[in-house]
């Protein structure tokens, strides 16, 4: 007591007395939870500002350099102090932040003094923990005050902190789960549910670009998430909307931990995974389509979940939320099932699977094509559902890139049903079904460009006389996308997008335009559009600019190239007109690929000459107009 009384009244404050004052809080505790006096110690320290101290003592520290024990001993200090419950709640916050600041801004590891620099984080995790354990019986509150502070170092652009940070909190993580079975509360209570969207955050960060140490802590913490799901995963709307924002990213191992964790959560939780994601997800958006077929694959391997799905599908709040029925709902299981013969005569009712078209659900739009496919297999089934052919036409909205599993299944329905025998009698919505294609030429899906593109030629054969003229205007629209996708890195696409350009040419009666497709002289057809249709130049024109952001380099080199050969041909060049082009293709002289600079140099350059051009011509003119008024001044 005598040298923190000493300390506290002194006013100039050296190293061994700053040592000596942490030193006997470490002290008077220890000796005090011995004669289990805690109470009466709590309250001296409280009344001294003993955790203030303290905390000034580390603000004051110099975080170029690690010299002295100091740090490590306030460490122990705050332990000591965490032990007797002589820290106030509004105190946690400003001594953690002092403390994590003094050591996660040290220099590397390797200008510091190893065996110091070590004994400090060891300190720093073990207050850690004694402050967890004393806060796990009085106030969560204050554990949560704890976590916080500790994420918000992890959040830093500084990558020292940030690594020095993570190794906290996994270590801190993993203390509160493996010792949850020993507290009085379910740890699940101890962490909030975006504590752990940022515990499973910095996970997939860790993976992603580190190495060593770091990734090893993120796998453990990850298993042990994962092995106690009943602790960790409880709040499941909020876990599954940080799971299908994360989807979208590219990278493949995030997309394994993201599903490592769906599985596990799904199996724990199926009804309530299950509602979450026909409730809670963006209706519209590919990755709720991604983690609801990963729950069908789950369905067909588990009796548990299938008969989990099939409760969900008949319940009441989500027939009341779709505005279906128990019955028409629960149908759509047979979906979902193996199909066998006997399941698709059940499937087979084409009047309830048109209603069910209608539901606003991604998922539930997706079971629906899913049986249309299948039965649009089979002949005898796809001439019934025929009919259905507008209600699916309408779902093609939802067909955009993001939606590569609806645009594919309702291609493959239609390529199917247009393969039989009859294709005719859709002729009344081929010219509005043709028009929704040309939107799917360029999809990002490989697969939804070749089939249809196919389609598209298919539909167009479908036509009756009678709607032949409103299918040409079509068709013509369709002819510039379908020679840039000749050029596409897919083979196949670009073999069937020049099969449909010659389909093209005969249905308009265009034999120069057959016969270069059929050569694939693409430079010469691209001079025949242009003197064939010289009205639909400037169509053309505009709508070849907006394959210039398309991922396919060869494809935005030929829309440069026609946009070059379109200026020469067009009749109006207005000095805006040439501008808002130029503007256009300024990125792509910085194109990763050569041939796409240097093509989009050229037809910027001939542009700026021609607008200069237009320009010299123009003060000419004016200069001519004014010499006839200067005789009368």
């Amino acid at each position: 007591m005598d040298v923190i009384q000493k300390y506290l009244r002194s006013t100039e404050k050296d190293e061994l007395l700053k040592m000596m004052f942490l030193e006997s809080i470490c002290n008077i505790c220890k000796v005090s939870s011995k004669k289990d006096s805690c109470e009466g110690l709590a309250v001296f320290c409280h009344e001294n500002n003993l955790a203030e101290k303290i905390k000034e003592l580390l603000e004051n520290e110099p975080v170029d350099k690690l010299c002295t024990a100091l740090r490590y001993q306030a460490m122990l200090a705050i332990t000591s102090l965490s032990r007797v419950k002589a820290i106030e709640q509004d105190e946690i916050r400003g001594l953690l932040n002092a403390c994590f600041k003094s050591v996660f801004y040290l220099p590397p590891r390797e200008d510091l003094n190893i065996a110091l620099y070590n004994h400090t984080l060891h300190a720093m995790d073990h207050m850690l923990q004694m402050l967890v354990v004393s806060q796990l019986t009085s106030n969560i509150e204050k554990l949560w005050n704890i976590l916080e502070v500790l994420i918000c170092f992890t959040n830093t652009q500084n990558k020292i902190v940030q690594e020095r940070a993570m190794e906290r909190l996994w270590n801190l993580s993993s203390f509160i789960a493996s010792n949850s079975n020993s507290c009085q509360e379910p740890s699940a209570k101890f962490v909030r549910p975006h504590h752990w969207r940022d515990i499973i955050c910095m996970i997939l960060q860790t993976t992603e670009e580190s190495s060593g140490d770091n990734k090893k802590w993120a796998n453990t913490m990850l298993d042990v998430i994962l092995r106690d799901p009943a602790t960790w995963l409880t709040d499941v709307p909020e876990i599954l909307v940080f799971i299908q924002r994360n989807l979208g990213s590219n990278n493949a191992s995030a997309h394994q931990i993201l599903f490592s964790v769906l599985d596990v959560l799904a199996m724990e939780f199926p009804r309530d995974v299950l509602m979450s994601v026909l409730i809670d997800l963006p209706e519209n958006d590919s990755t709720t389509l991604d983690i609801w077929n990963r729950l069908l694959s789950l369905a067909l391997t588990s009796e548990h979940f299938l008969a989990e799905l099939f409760s969900i599908l008949q319940s009441q709040m989500l027939c009341g939320i779709l505005n279906v029925t128990k019955t028409r709902l629960g149908f759509l299981l047979l979906a979902v099932m193996h199909p066998t013969e006997e399941k698709l005569q059940e499937l087979y009712k084409p009047e309830l699977l048109q209603v069910l078209l209608k539901v606003k659900s991604l998922p539930i739009l997706w079971l629906v094509l899913k049986g249309l496919l299948l039965m649009s297999e089979r002949p005898e089934m796809a001439r019934g559902i025929g009919d259905l052919l507008p209600n699916i036409m309408e779902t093609l909205q939802f067909a955009n890139n993001a939606n590569t599993r609806i645009a594919l299944m309702a291609v493959k329905i239609f390529a199917n049903v247009m393969s039989h025998p009859g294709k005719r009698r859709f002729s009344s919505i081929a010219v509005n079904l043709a028009w929704k294609l040309l939107h799917l030429f360029n999809h990002v899906s490989s697969e939804v460009r070749e089939g249809s593109i196919r389609l598209f030629k298919d539909v167009m054969e479908a036509v009756t006389f009678c709607e032949k003229r409103s299918m040409k205007n079509v068709v013509c629209t369709g002819l510039l996308p379908l020679l840039f996708q000749m050029s596409d890195e897919t083979p196949s696409v670009a073999e069937a997008s020049r099969e449909t350009l010659i389909a093209c040419a005969k249905f308009l009666g265009w034999k120069t335009l057959k016969r270069l497709a059929q050569r694939k002289r693409k430079m010469e057809i691209k001079e025949c559009l242009l003197q064939q249709s010289r009205r639909r130049v400037d169509e053309y024109l505009w709508q070849s600019l907006s394959y210039l952001d398309d991922s396919q380099a060869p494809l935005r080199y030929e829309a440069v190239e026609f946009i070059g050969l379109a200026m020469q041909h067009s009749r109006k060049q207005g000095r805006e007109k040439l501008n808002a082009i130029c503007s256009a293709l300024q990125p792509l002289k910085n194109d990763a690929h050569p041939a796409v600079r240097s093509v989009a140099t050229g037809v910027i350059d001939r542009c700026q000459t021609n607008t200069a051009v237009r320009r010299q011509s123009w003060l000419r003119s004016l200069c001519c107009c004014c010499q006839p008024l200067s005789r009368w001044l």
